[in-house]
């Protein structure tokens, strides 16, 4: 099916009328010929570099310590605070710390944890959204490089912050500020003797979840409060989009009076997310203060350090790259001819032939 798209697509180029190609002179550098009667198609330009390997095995690493990480088991004793020790039980249950009520995971957080990965679904089709709009426009802002970039950028980020997170919980061991009462629903439904009532009494017929491995996960959980990982994705997404749009639309050579109405509106909304996001672990016993400071310093830094190793303040790329043998001062930062497409077309211009220079 997608053959026969591409068919029908490059034959309606070819003989798309004189009237719709005038609509477009931006997108299209038109010039006529008595000699062209042949179709010419010339390599791409040479914008792709082998250094987008090390981006793309970034992405992967990041991928997979994220999945890595997920599985590791938290460290027996703490780094930061009090550890937990699975032979001293009642030391834990009399203690008066850590003793936030905990919340059923999802049904009851203000923000579950699908929302992240909502979130990251939501940022990447804002992303690829507006990216695609400017490679579409007419006027030379957008281009297949930058798009790339921007996507690239953005996968790098979101894998990046995965794994540093999730390799960071299990080897702190942080206990989290909900994680007595986690425990008292773990241990109760199987400890007997007069010692542990007064502790248990309501809690043996209150597991963490029937499921004995889910609620092993759930236990092992409570075991991984640093750093936040709600804050550490959430201000890395809404940061990074904050970012884009920064470079787009307010702080960049394209950027207008119009642009800047609407991007930072746009900004200040995307980070308030963040800082909802970030606030309801506190309000929801989930993380220590500490936790999500430290989580939503790793979200910026790994957001910034994506963004602007490939951005500079003009949100033009650094590594830009011109069609050889061309003058970079001469011409517009955005714009450069990947291929050329000499379609031979009956014209009421004389000689009949059209050569066009598509912009990538």
């Amino acid at each position: 099916m997608a053959k026969p798209l591409c068919y029908a697509l490059i034959f309606t180029l070819f003989f798309l009328s004189d009237e719709v190609i005038a609509q477009h002179p931006q997108m299209w550098n038109i010039s006529y010929s008595d000699e062209v009667n042949s179709i010419e198609l010339q390599e791409p330009s040479s914008w792709w570099s082998k250094r987008y390997l090390i981006d793309y095995a970034l992405v992967a690493g990041g991928t997979a310590g994220y999945i890595i990480g997920k599985d590791l088991e938290p460290r027996s004793r703490s780094i930061i605070g009090p550890s937990y020790d699975p032979h001293n039980l009642l030391e834990l249950f009399r203690s008066d710390n850590l003793n936030e009520p905990y919340l059923e995971q999802d049904a009851e957080e203000s923000v579950p944890e699908y929302w992240i990965h909502r979130s990251i679904a939501g940022i990447a089709g804002l992303l690829i959204g507006f990216e695609a709009k400017e490679w579409a426009s007419t006027d030379g802002r957008g281009s297949g490089h930058d798009f790339h970039n921007t996507i690239v950028g953005y996968a790098e980020s979101v894998a990046l912050t995965a794994t540093v997170t999730d390799m960071t919980k299990p080897f702190f061991a942080r206990l989290r500020p909900d994680f007595r009462e986690r425990a008292l629903r773990f241990h109760c439904p199987d400890l007997t003797g007069a010692k542990y009532d007064p502790y248990c009494e309501g809690y043996r017929n209150l597991p963490l979840d029937e499921d004995p491995d889910e609620a092993q996960k759930l236990f092992n959980d409570g075991r991984k409060s640093f750093i936040s990982g709600h804050s550490s994705h959430s201000f890395n997404l809404f940061g990074y989009a904050a970012l884009s749009i920064g470079g787009r639309y307010v702080w960049g050579a394209d950027a207008t009076s119009r642009s800047r109405k609407i991007a930072i509106p746009a900004q200040a909304l995307l980070m308030s997310g963040a800082v909802y996001f970030t606030a309801s672990r506190i309000h929801d016993g989930r993380h220590h203060l500490s936790d999500v400071l430290v989580g939503a310093a790793v979200g910026v830094g790994i957001s910034n350090l994506s963004y602007w190793r490939r951005f500079n303040r003009q949100g033009e790329l650094r590594n830009r790259s011109y069609q050889g043998g061309s003058d970079p001062a001469k011409n517009s930062p955005r714009q450069r001819t990947d291929f050329q497409v000499r379609p031979w077309l009956t014209s009421k211009h004389s000689g009949g032939g059209l050569s066009l220079n598509m912009t990538f």
